[in-house]
């Protein structure tokens, strides 16, 4: 219970100032403001004003230590028996908070004046008028609050990103209208992804993309792999942490996004990369039907009393099963079955039409990419004409110029190195046509004669998710196969229809 009588003599006092937010800094609710508002009280009322405490952005939440340090200050110096504020809510939003610090002082006789409306804790009514204004003050604020939190979730679900754009990334528009899109910087880092999907390590496309200008650490590119900003999606707490489509432009589709993380956590296929037996390229790619277990591998040794014959055999690797089948009836059965995705002669027209298109748009790429690099050498080019005028004019020491000349050489020569493998992998891609076209006519007979690595990388192209053995029927039933058979199917049978409905033709005519 407070005792009310007791009042601390004197006429000294403090100010306590203090601004929460930006909001309430450029409305009104400044430093400067509250302590004029508060010195003006004191020259009218008389009062000596022996210090000041508060400062920006104070928490509104929990004491900090500016009000820490003015709670020190009253409590030693006697002497001091009021605390001016500009209004009560200055002291905290949190009204339970506010209340606590407010009786904690008037035990001591200390008194708070809101000096803008002259009301203080001198009474027990001016206390209950002091607790009301700050429970006001926290239902307002707390109402703001909610409705921005509600139009920040509207906008998020509509699809707008409302915060600060991330790297690579510019933003027009506000609110629902907010659009997010690619600057000079993201369109570069578009190759990032691409590189990824090529198989380059990040040192060497945090190295390629230093050369075209943009230099990030390896923090930041990792962030930037993994973040479904990059593929047009929002992931956030007001979206519930759901990826849904974005106001953005993307720098990777989502496809290709979601093949990078595959590629950053390691998934690439049924099968690992390990070093094994070439005589075993299916090992771990066949899965049994039964149990959904891959194959393993082994060799059996059958002596005679003349000689020893060894005998390869997959088996499935699931106790119980007992499912073994030779390496010569598998091999001999996957030729078999790649035969049916060699191309025809229909197919094999749009592929090579295909392949060039693609090798039309590689080429487009590397010579955007080309002239990303040449802008690149102009600018370190003008960069080194400019230290050498400043050393000219003795604005910079020898020492600092050979460091300057020495880095933007040691830049120089990464870019050029960089235009170079822009050259010859465009000079590699186009000699490669002719060749991608002949090896896919005749896909089985490529995996017959390739070494172990590249008939693992057949095998992946074609059946990414590998291939059940059923041993039911003796033979392969498929999981699923490349798109792109399902694609050259559609050509094949769209081009058939059009032969037979021109055939019709033919005949009515005659008819």
């Amino acid at each position: 219970m407070i005792d009310y009588r007791i009042i601390r003599e004197g006429r000294d006092c403090v100010v306590w100032t203090r601004v929460s937010t930006k909001y309430q800094e450029e409305n009104g609710g400044s430093l400067e403001t509250q302590r004029e508002t508060c010195e003006e009280y004191a020259k009218r009322n008389i009062y000596n004003i022996v210090g000041y405490f508060g400062g920006k952005h104070e928490s509104a939440k929990t004491p900090g230590k500016m009000i820490k340090e003015m709670y020190g200050c009253v409590n030693k110096n006697k002497n001091i028996s009021t605390i001016l504020v500009s209004e009560f809510d200055r002291f905290s939003r949190a009204s339970w908070q506010a209340c606590k610090m407010l009786d904690e002082l008037r035990e001591q006789g200390i008194i708070v004046i809101a000096t803008k409306f002259g009301l203080d804790t001198r009474t027990k009514e001016g206390m209950l008028m002091a607790k009301n204004s700050i429970n006001m003050s926290e239902w307002d604020n707390q109402t703001r609050t909610d409705k921005f939190i509600d139009g920040r979730e509207k906008c998020f679900l509509s699809g707008a990103w409302v915060h600060k754009a991330p790297f690579g990334y510019y933003k027009e528009g506000k609110s629902r209208n907010a659009w997010c899109y690619l600057n000079e910087q993201g369109r570069i880092l578009r190759n990032a992804f691409k590189w990824k999907l090529e198989g380059v390590s990040n040192s060497e496309i945090l190295s390629r993309l230093e050369a075209r200008g943009v230099n990030i650490s390896k923090q930041l590119l990792h962030r930037i792999l993994t973040n479904p900003f990059y593929a047009g999606k929002i992931c956030h707490k007001f979206t519930h942490f759901e990826l849904i489509d974005g106001q953005i432009e993307p720098a990777v589709t989502y496809e290709n996004y979601l093949r990078v993380q595959d590629i950053l956590a390691g998934r690439t296929g049924r099968y690992t990369q390990n070093k094994h037996n070439p005589s075993f390229p299916l090992t771990k790619h066949i899965i049994c039907a039964t149990d959904g277990t891959p194959f393993t591998s082994y060799t059996k040794e059958k002596r005679t009393a003349k000689s020893v014959h060894y005998y390869d055999y997959y088996k499935c690797n699931k106790s119980g099963c007992r499912t073994n089948v030779t390496a010569r009836e598998m091999h001999e059965k996957y030729e078999a079955l790649l035969e049916q995705y060699n191309l025809t002669e229909t197919q094999l027209e749009h592929f090579s039409s295909r392949v060039r298109e693609i090798f039309k748009a590689y080429s487009d790429d590397i010579i955007n990419q080309r002239t990303q690099l040449k802008r690149r050498l102009t600018e370190i080019d003008n960069d080194i004409k400019n230290v050498r005028i400043r050393f000219a004019s003795g604005k910079i020491d020898n020492e600092s110029f050979e460091i300057a000349m020495q880095e933007f050489n040691n830049r120089k020569d990464l870019v050029t190195l960089e235009m170079e493998k822009c050259n010859l992998n465009l000079s590699n891609f186009e000699k490669r046509i002719p060749l991608i076209i002949a090896t896919s006519s005749n896909i089985s007979n490529l995996w017959h004669q390739a070494d172990l690595e590249t008939k693992r990388k057949i095998q992946n192209l074609v059946f990414p998710n590998g291939i059940y053995w059923d041993k039911e029927i003796g033979n392969y039933r498929t999981i699923s196969r490349n798109k792109f058979f399902d694609l050259m199917d559609k050509y094949s049978l769209s081009y058939g229809n059009k032969k037979e409905a021109a055939s019709c033709d033919a005949v009515s005519l005659c008819g």
